[in-house]
């Protein structure tokens, strides 16, 4: 592929790979006379460097992630353990719209110039260079309308998804730190084979199926604990009131 088909078919702008060709993310193409040429190992790294972004890895974060999958490594091995990572994180499922198609599914709200600054700022939204709107995460597209229809306002959903991101950032810490700690052998990847490394990807994968079940469980019995303090305080004024008013009588 031309440094064109490979931008293509990744989605992206011809600039954005060779952004990250200047940040050393993605390896230089075969240069055949003048003309550079890329193949199916260049675009699997480049749809993983998306992924990474998509979660939050800055460039940087990303370009460390990759020598550590890296080192002692060639590319065809790499590719191998990135498959198994994309694997692991590519549950997402995305979708990028023109601005009316996404006027059709969000409250008219969401589309206010500042109102969708901010959901770019919080990772909600990216903007294309071709002027469409890409979603990360599809599930926004049916859960933010949901929870605007209970009257909540928009920019409040933004702010509380800020704040829940930071919160689940550090559930998040605590579950890799523990394997890291507890999985990972002593000396890190640096010794480990190309095998070895998939089958701490696949370790990581059913730690991850694991913490979802019980993040899942902490929080149904957090929300069913306070919903049932706060109903009992509203019962509570509510037969007080009830009382006052009958006394009054």
């Amino acid at each position: 592929m031309r440094i064109d088909e490979l931008a293509q078919a990744a989605g992206v702008a011809s600039t954005t790979v060779r952004l990250y060709q200047t940040k050393g993310l993605l390896p230089g193409p075969r240069v055949v006379g003048r003309t550079g040429f890329y193949d199916e190992r260049h675009l699997t790294r480049l749809r993983l460097i998306q992924r990474l972004q998509s979660e939050g890895f800055s460039l940087a974060g990303i370009g460390r992630v990759l020598d550590t999958w890296q080192e002692g490594r060639d590319l065809d091995a790499l590719v191998g353990a990135e498959r198994g990572l994309d694997a692991l994180i590519g549950r997402r499922t995305g979708t990028t719209l023109a601005p009316a198609e996404l006027a059709e599914r969000l409250p008219a709200e969401a589309l206010e110039p500042e109102v969708l600054a901010r959901a770019v700022e919080v990772g909600l939204v990216e903007m294309t260079d071709d002027g469409r709107i890409h979603v990360p995460d599809v599930r926004f597209l049916e859960v933010g309308p949901a929870v605007a229809e209970l009257g909540i306002p928009v920019p409040t959903i933004l702010d509380e998804w800020a704040e829940l991101r930071q919160l689940t950032d550090q559930i998040a810490t605590r579950f890799v730190d523990l394997f890291e700690a507890h999985v990972v052998p002593d000396g890190g990847l640096d010794r480990l084979g190309d095998d070895e490394v998939r089958g701490l990807a696949g370790d990581l994968g059913q730690l991850e199926a694991s913490a979802r079940t019980i993040l899942d469980a902490a929080f149904d019995a957090s929300l069913a604990r306070r919903a049932a303090e706060r109903l009992d305080a509203l019962v509570g004024r509510g037969l007080t009131a009830e009382l006052d008013a009958k006394k009054a009588t």
